[in-house]
Formats: structure tokens, C-alpha cells, sequence
């Protein structure tokens, strides 16, 4: 990705305008506030440049606390459906309760009856091949008529 979007000790949010993709590399454990204002960052970006795919770099990230989890699965999880976003790769994370947490929330996303895929992988090349397959396509926007 080319652009850098936001960044701080947690998370760097990455965008590429011209191809509507973005990404999110995670590291350690964000926790309330901190949490939530990444995510709430992620779903910004995603509207304000109407990105098609979105990649989860989540292999450092450590365990969401559970009443994060809940907050995404009322807040994050609704808002990320409403989004332009068709696409989202997620590459799962070293630590096995970040990734049963991950499941929970894209599990959700991916019984709606929206039209986001969301992908596992565990190669960031191969996730965002798959990634650059929808990106600006005319006709593929999931709200138009």
C-alpha cells in the first residue's frame, strides 16, 4: 500500500487510492479506547476513499478482550457490512485467542446477507492478489442498483 493513513505503537493503517484497497498491520494488544479508535479509523478510510478490498494484518496482534469483541460484533461488524469494503483478507494471528475472536467477529460478516467475502490466508502476497482482483472494478459496487 502506498499511503500511510494513521499510525502509532498498535497499528499502522495503509491505503492505496488509485487501486480502493486498504490495510491494517496490528501489533501487541489494544485495549478500549485505543481499540475502538483504530477500528473506528479503518471504517473511516474505508467510506472516505470508498476502498473495494481490505487487508488484516493481524499476525502480531495479541487477544481482544471480550468486551471489545462484543463492541465489534454491535458497532464494527454492522458498520464494516455498510461499507463500499466487497472484499476483506485477513491474515490470522500467531496468538490462538486473538484468532477465535477474529472468527467470531468475520463469521458474522460472512453469514449476512450483505455482499462482503472475507478470506483467511497466511501469506500477505496471496492475500492481496486476491485483493487486487476487485479493486476498482467498474459495476462491482455493492450499493449501486
Amino acid at each position: 500500500m502506498k499511503n500511510l493513513y494513521f499510525k502509532n505503537s498498535f497499528v499502522s493503517i495503509f491505503y492505496d487510492k488509485k487501486q480502493r484497497l486498504g490495510k491494517a498491520v496490528w501489533h501487541g494488544e489494544l485495549i478500549g479506547s485505543e481499540y475502538r479508535e483504530a477500528v473506528l479509523l479503518c471504517l473511516d478510510l474505508i467510506e472516505r476513499h470508498e476502498l473495494r478490498g481490505w487487508l488484516g494484518d493481524n499476525r502480531k496482534m495479541k487477544s481482544i478482550r471480550l468486551d471489545d469483541l462484543e463492541w465489534s460484533l454491535k458497532v464494527f461488524i454492522p458498520q464494516l457490512l455498510e461499507s463500499p469494503l466487497l472484499r476483506l483478507a485477513n491474515v490470522a494471528s500467531e496468538n490462538k485467542q486473538n484468532r477465535d475472536a477474529i472468527e467470531k467477529m468475520y463469521s458474522k460478516a460472512n453469514n449476512s446477507e450483505e455482499s462482503l467475502v472475507v478470506h483467511d490466508f497466511q501469506d500477505i502476497v496471496e492475500a492481496e492478489a486476491w485483493l487486487v482482483e476487485v479493486a476498482g472494478v467498474p459495476g462491482s459496487d455493492k450499493h449501486s442498483s
